[in-house]
């Protein structure tokens, strides 16, 4: 974990074997869509961070952190410029795109749980 906000950790930080190609390939695939890359870090990344949303705005504390490659939903126009400055790659994959994981997981361990039936109902708004 890493990422506190508000006295919760919400982030993930893990360690990658692919090279920055790779890991943008699986991420397509998994969120089912485009991710608008800005390549300024290393081809083959070390420390990758990932938070939910619309996290772009934090690309300085994500920097502090030591992420060279930082996974999130959306970002402000100035965090383009703030990553080619601080060396990091950043993947945006759409904020809905990015945060149904968590929906759904919970979904499941709420059915698993109490024995209730789920369904997803998605509807993307393409932001």
């Amino acid at each position: 974990p890493f990422f506190e906000e508000k006295g919760q950790l919400i982030g993930l930080r893990t360690k990658a074997s692919l090279s920055r190609d790779d890991l943008v390939r699986k991420l397509r695939k998994a969120l089912g869509g485009p991710v608008k890359t800005f390549n300024f870090g290393p081809k083959k990344p070390s420390a990758i961070g990932i938070v939910t949303g619309s996290a772009g705005s934090e690309i300085h504390r994500v920097a502090e952190a030591k992420i060279d490659t930082f996974i999130t939903g959306e970002a402000p126009h100035w965090a383009a410029v703030a990553v080619e400055e601080l060396g990091i790659n950043l993947m945006l994959g759409g904020h809905y795109a990015t945060e149904t994981f968590g929906v759904k997981a919970l979904a499941l361990h709420l059915s698993k749980r109490f024995k209730l039936p789920w369904e997803y109902l998605d509807f993307p708004t393409g932001l």
